[in-house]
């Protein structure tokens, strides 16, 4: 019997061991099952935001598979690029079967009803396709689900946006879900034609909590024939500070190097740290930071100069030669995006693991032009 690992740290798959997510995904396809013709429920547009390797992409996949297997149902996965709303509408005409040709020949007679957003000609016609294929979905008692990872502000999105409002308005099948980061997701919903999505469903998702990585990681190298004693679970709970995408690293990480037989002990989690904290920088730290503004690097390049687990306010501003209310604004950001962490009253802290450490090697990296 092949030795197979219940850790997995590839983006973007459902893994096997998907900790403090089950009850969130089965409430919103609950939700969803007994939401009626018309979608009646509060999780018809839902927006769920978290920091890189938080689970989200995970758990739309999962959301997605399950979705599939209603017969009621069509799931359109869409990318946001500038093709978005073609998309959506030749992925419908695909699961649907329908004979659009029909519905283009009678695209004039076909009225909006109730509707004050302008749309460009362009999107009028799109918008009256889509209207008559609803009205043919809702004959079929077919509902549609738009799924879309990571969604940003484009003007294509907001044009999606501004259809999927209308369609909700005319009572037809149809509900959305998006993953996005905490930034993108504010600046989307903050638009000021679609106020709309402040009043959606909006999920954040938080880190794991260490009693259930705790139970994880001993329940899990137990099964494997791996001893491992209360103080090294504790030890490598302590070491993802609950951030999921880590969780699931550094379990990968010591099945790869113990095999059954084996104790886990201080001298395996020396032999995986350096790969630990490798992977988190170059999949994971790498592009959060790319994402991050000048202004919000400076801050916490100022943290990190500090030996301290808690950094005071004053210390980053006497770095920075900058006054702390100055800051208070970039600090809510980075709270916001789950980069950092309010502590006692006047102090921060690094929220993910070895972030300071990044943040170290990335300064030194950036001294050289080449």
């Amino acid at each position: 019997m092949a030795d197979r690992s219940p850790f997995n740290p590839n983006f973007g798959k459902v893994p096997r061991l998907f900790l403090d997510r089950k009850n969130i995904i089965d409430d919103y396809i609950d939700e969803l099952i007994n939401s009626g013709d018309h979608i009646d429920t509060p999780y018809q547009t839902t927006m769920i935001y978290g920091v890189r390797g938080s689970g989200k992409t995970s758990m739309l996949t999962d959301i997605i598979n399950r979705v599939k297997q209603l017969d009621d149902w069509i799931v359109v996965d869409l990318l946001n690029n500038r093709s978005i709303i073609d998309n959506l509408i030749e992925s419908i005409q695909m699961q649907s079967k329908l004979n659009l040709s029909k519905l283009i020949q009678k695209i004039n007679d076909i009225k909006i009803k109730n509707f004050e957003i302008k749309l460009n000609s362009q999107n009028t016609h799109r918008m009256q396709l889509l209207l008559g294929i609803f009205e043919k979905l809702s004959q079929q008692g077919k509902k549609v689900l738009i799924t879309i990872d990571e969604v940003a502000s484009t003007p294509e999105m907001r044009d999606l946006a501004m259809m999927y409002q209308l369609l909700i308005r005319q009572n037809f099948g149809i509900a959305m879900i998006m993953t996005g980061l905490p930034e993108n997701i504010s600046e989307l919903k903050h638009n000021k034609v679609l106020t709309f999505l402040l009043r959606s469903n909006q999920l954040e998702l938080s880190f794991l909590q260490g009693r259930s990585i705790e139970e994880a990681f001993r329940t899990n190298f137990e099964k494997g024939n791996r001893q491992i004693s209360d103080s090294t679970v504790v030890k490598l709970t302590q070491m993802t500070k609950g951030y999921a995408y880590a969780f699931q690293l550094l379990g990968y990480l010591i099945w790869k190097k113990t095999k059954p037989g084996d104790s886990i002990d201080e001298k395996v989690i020396d032999q995986v740290i350096d790969d630990y904290q490798q992977n988190l920088f170059d999949n994971a730290y790498a592009l959060i930071y790319q994402k991050l503004t000048a202004v919000d690097k400076q801050f916490l390049k100022a943290m990190a100069q500090d030996n301290a687990d808690e950094v005071k306010l004053a210390f980053i501003a006497n770095q920075t030669g900058k006054p702390s209310n100055y800051w208070s604004t970039y600090r809510k950001r980075l709270v916001r995006s789950q980069i950092i962490k309010n502590g006692s009253y006047g102090f921060v802290s690094f929220k993910l693991p070895f972030f300071k450490e990044f943040l170290l090697e990335e300064e030194s990296f950036e001294k050289y032009d080449f």
